[in-house]
């Protein structure tokens, strides 16, 4: 068996500190944007071997420039009939890869330059259809306000479809940013990479919240519960003691 290189071992350390180290500590704590790296790593990797007849102990900084990048992307996209959007994807995880490792070997951060002149695939972008009119007065007329989780379930359904926030993100808010006292009410709310977006509240909106805060939350709701929660996770988002 073929002893690896010196600058193999050295380039698969980078590849490991990426995947579990670096990545999910100071780029994201999202499993999908995690995946996502690693899937293209190990993209990156088959074809490497399976087209380039490089095998994982001769790994250099060679197979990184922007010629074999390019290769690849054509192989992802006539090999492996990956999307334009796919392809894109993975050359941003193969950017944000290459970026911390040229962070490490100052020797390698040509390839980073390198990587970031390549350009993107043309997509064509996917016309977005909203709900019908029909569609929406279902979906507010479903929940039962007669009862405690039927106005909840209202309270949250008018806040989705008032901002086109996402679930996650409006599930993960808490009552501190929820500003509805102020002159233009309006909620902040973390997406996708830890962003914070200001999201501004009609009245209508804000009528609901507060009559649903009043209930569910009292008259001075702790800014660090959860706006929307469940008996079984309570306010603060554990489970209650037994």
């Amino acid at each position: 068996m073929k002893k690896p290189t010196k600058e193999s071992i050295k380039i698969s350390g980078y590849v490991h500190d990426f995947l579990n180290v670096y990545a999910p500590t100071h780029k994201t704590g999202s499993g999908h944007t995690l995946r996502s790296y690693e899937d293209a790593l190990v993209l990156y990797m088959k074809f490497l071997e399976t087209e380039k007849k490089v095998c994982g102990g001769d790994l250099g900084g060679s197979c990184f420039r922007r010629t074999v990048i390019e290769e690849w992307l054509e192989w992802l996209r006539n090999i492996r009939n990956c999307s334009p959007q796919s392809c894109n994807s993975r050359l941003a995880s193969i950017r944000t890869f290459l970026k911390y490792m040229g962070s490490r070997d100052v020797s390698l951060l040509v390839l980073c330059h390198e990587a970031a002149g390549i350009p993107r695939m043309k997509c064509v972008r996917k016309q977005v259809r909203g709900m019908s009119r029909e569609a929406a007065q279902a979906l507010m007329e479903a929940p039962d306000a007669s009862k405690r989780t039927g106005r909840r379930d209202m309270a949250l359904i008018i806040l989705l479809y008032s901002t086109a926030a996402r679930l996650d993100e409006v599930l993960g808010m808490k009552n501190g940013q929820l500003h509805l006292a102020a002159e233009k009410p309006y909620a902040t709310i973390t997406g996708k990479g830890d962003k914070v977006r200001t999201l501004y509240l009609l009245p209508k909106v804000v009528a609901h919240l507060e009559r649903y805060q009043k209930e569910f939350h009292g008259v001075s709701p702790d800014p660090e519960a959860y706006v929307f929660f469940s008996r079984n996770t309570g306010i603060y988002g554990c489970r209650p003691a037994n």
